[in-house]
């Protein structure tokens, strides 16, 4: 009774608290086994899910949203590619500068821009690339008010394999992608609109 009662004075020994730890751990437990499954599933073992629709679009924004779609291939024979993305900020007196969407402020909220960047990659729709690509510059064009033009960059890091390495092949950064998007100045008042125009 006294060490209850000790507890007690802790804020620890209600029947309630204990129920309600139980009720969090049945939500979290099954949600934490099912991002796991997810992560081996679709990161480890680069299984495509056959599903058409709503699920597959699902699974794939939640996939690229948390990282379970990451491959995790680090030291396999084929390692994917580095990508990185930069813009070149233009203002009016021809001023250039190179900016990144990285912040800096944490490696968390980089790795999640670095997804992003990845998700150019995977989508085989064109006019989705085109939308990507104008909200970065459009992103940029807020952090710049002064910016004129800004052109768009995303470069493959090519690392080549050991043996061609060894032949003298060095690594590169390959450009996949430019467009250049322009602020138009509209004729009425000298007002500036915002569009951004590949």
């Amino acid at each position: 009774m006294a060490r209850r009662a000790h507890y007690g004075s802790m804020g620890v020994s209600s029947m309630d608290e204990t129920g309600n730890i139980e009720k969090r751990v049945l939500f979290v437990l099954p949600a934490a086994v099912l991002h796991l499954g997810l992560v081996l599933v679709l990161g480890v073992l680069h299984v495509r899910l056959p599903y058409e629709g709503w699920v597959e679009r699902a699974v794939g924004y939640y996939g690229a949203l948390s990282g379970a779609t990451s491959a995790y291939s680090f030291f396999a024979p084929t390692v994917g590619p580095l990508l990185w993305a930069t813009f070149e900020v233009r203002d009016r007196a021809g001023t250039l500068t190179t900016e990144a969407l990285e912040t800096g402020v944490s490696r968390e909220a980089d790795l999640r821009v670095k997804n992003i960047v990845g998700m150019f990659w995977d989508e085989q729709d064109q006019a989705v690339r085109r939308s990507l690509v104008a909200s970065w510059a459009a992103k940029v064009f807020a952090k710049h008010p002064e910016a004129d033009s800004v052109v768009v960059r995303l470069e493959i890091y090519d690392l080549p394999s050991m043996a061609e390495y060894r032949a003298g092949k060095q690594p590169r950064w390959n450009v996949e992608y430019r467009a250049k998007f322009n602020l138009k100045a509209r004729l009425a008042a000298g007002e500036i609109n915002r569009e951004a125009t590949p």
